[in-house]
């Protein structure tokens, strides 16, 4: 069980570290887009093609970014829910081992009782052995 967890815990952080490389190659990207086009507002300007070829290089870094995002999160979702399993089988289990104790307890307690007979039982018991008006050759 220690395993599972220090393994999820592993994969969370790579997942962590895998997000802020994402968001960091966004931000880079970004970046650069605002760069380039700063300098082709005051530099050369580029042809119709060459804007078009940018456009669908920066929607294809884009997208790419989005899929990455995307799917960390459902990593991350994946995760939370094998946790929430992981912990609602250990409160099962410890549940039921309570009950465990808990039932051998009251086997132990009607075994002790079984075992030394109550003082109605030794009263009918001395009264089954006592019978009074019968007495030697009577």
């Amino acid at each position: 069980m220690a395993d599972l967890g220090s393994g999820i815990k592993q994969v969370a952080e790579e997942t962590i570290e895998e997000v802020g490389e994402v968001v960091k190659e966004v931000k880079d990207e970004l970046g650069q887009a605002l760069e380039q086009g700063a300098q082709s507002a005051t530099g050369t300007q580029l042809t119709p093609q060459q804007i078009q070829q940018k456009q669908a290089d920066d929607q294809k870094k884009i997208a790419e970014a989005r899929r990455k995002i995307a799917f960390y999160q459902q990593t991350d979702q994946a995760q939370k829910m094998v946790r929430q399993q992981n912990k609602q089988k250990e409160m099962q289990r410890i549940q039921a081992q309570q009950q465990e104790k808990q039932e051998k307890k009251i086997e132990e307690v009607q075994i002790k009782q079984a075992k030394k007979p109550g003082m109605s039982e030794a009263i009918l018991r001395s009264q089954a052995e006592y019978k009074p008006g019968k007495g030697v050759g009577g």
